[in-house]
């Protein structure tokens, strides 16, 4: 390291004004070998001045401006997204009874039109085994009135076999409407209710859910693209493709993305999954939700990266250091949010006099008052403080 600070004098003025350029000084990497530098003896110069100019050598001046952070944490937009079924289903019972019989459990697949609950129809078999009997009586009291031969027997007969006919019907629907049964093939997701159990009408009994196909509903910008078109789906660190289904409003609840995305939107992605390698409740991961610091920084901050990333430069600790960023949304023209690995007393460096390599150490120039320790009078007679000094961090 340097034995001494370099001296400066600056404006004091400046140091008051927001964004103020600033005078630093950066080791150049010339200073890490182990052979000292060699002396340059100046004409007229004794030996052991040129001596004590080396180290000064071994510096270059660079001015730059920097610019405080306003971290947000990336909790304020942790919102939890996961995949679920394209098509889910709450089953429900039909009238008042007791659940007789649970034929599925919890995660079990059901294939369509497959019996899932019945209720207790011990009832509904007696009545319909009533109506059973008096459509066979019926038949007979036809058959009978058409041995006779007897026209408006005969016409009594066909009414009451008709209505015998009805109220068979009517008691097979009865009896049919306690047993519940899957609309489609699919699994079933949740059981409500155990077999004993008294249930209302309308009272949720379990819930079927086709898994062949998943959506996922994520904020997004507007230009994803348009629906039937594709975008990238990703689920637990694996980026799937995935199909637009939708461009939907953003809800309420979500209101807070609109300080991260310009135009925002509810993008209703689906994704096909035939042979069930993904599962309903997955953790899906959306690139317009940050997991690191939030801040705003002018775009003319932003640089790239030899990979293809983004990238800011801030001073920490001294020393600059390159930070891989991703950019979220534009806030302006001239300002930009973006997430990254930003830490507590991290500054921008917002422009450089010179180009600086990550890691390169910076040490501060001391500006002085005109006059050190002293009072310095005014034309007219009066007395002004001298200015304070101020440092370069």
């Amino acid at each position: 390291m340097l034995n001494r600070l370099q001296r400066h004098v600056q404006d004091p003025g400046l140091s008051r004004r927001p964004g103020l350029w600033l005078v630093v000084a950066g080791l150049l990497l010339g200073i890490a070998f182990s052979a000292p530098w060699p002396t340059l003896a100046r004409p007229n110069q004794p030996a052991q001045a040129a001596d004590a100019d080396a180290p000064r050598k071994a510096e270059q001046e660079v001015v730059l401006r920097r610019e405080a952070l306003d971290l947000r944490d990336p909790a304020e937009f942790r919102i939890p997204l996961s995949l679920s079924a394209n098509r889910t289903v709450e089953l429900v019972a039909p009238v008042d009874g007791i659940v007789r019989v649970v034929s599925a459990t919890p995660g079990a697949a059901v294939r369509d039109k497959a019996e899932v609950i019945r209720l207790d129809d011990a009832r509904a078999q007696l009545v319909l085994k009533r109506t059973a009997a008096l459509h066979k009586a019926a038949q007979v009291e036809k058959q009978i009135a058409q041995g006779r031969g007897d026209g408006p027997a005969l016409n009594l007969a066909d009414a009451r076999l008709e209505a015998a006919q009805a109220e068979l019907e009517l008691a097979t629907f009865d009896a049919d409407q306690l047993i519940v049964r899957a609309p489609f093939a699919g699994d079933l997701e949740r059981l409500y209710v155990v077999e004993g159990e008294f249930v209302r009408a309308g009272q949720k009994l379990a819930r079927l859910s086709d898994a062949s196909q998943l959506v996922a509903e994520v904020p997004a910008e507007r230009s994803l693209g348009a629906p039937g078109g594709t975008a990238t789906l990703t689920v637990e660190g694996r980026d799937l493709p995935a199909r637009i289904e939708a461009l939907l409003p953003l809800p309420d609840d979500l209101a807070v993305v609109r300080e991260l995305i310009a135009s925002p939107v509810l993008a209703r992605l689906k994704l096909d999954n035939p042979q069930g390698q993904f599962k309903v409740g997955q953790t899906v991961n959306s690139p317009w939700l940050p997991r690191e610091p939030v801040c705003v920084v002018p775009v003319s901050a932003v640089a790239n990266l030899p990979d293809g990333r983004r990238r800011v430069q801030v001073l920490r600790d001294s020393v600059i250091r390159n930070l891989s960023v991703r950019i979220l949304g534009k806030v302006s023209e001239e300002l930009v949010n973006v997430a990254g690995r930003f830490g507590p007393g991290d500054e921008l460096i917002v422009a450089s006099s010179r180009e600086l390599a990550d890691g390169t150490p910076l040490k501060a120039v001391v500006a002085e008052a005109a006059a050190s320790g002293a009072e310095t009078r005014t034309k007219k007679g009066g007395t002004k403080a001298p200015a304070p000094p101020t440092t370069g961090f």
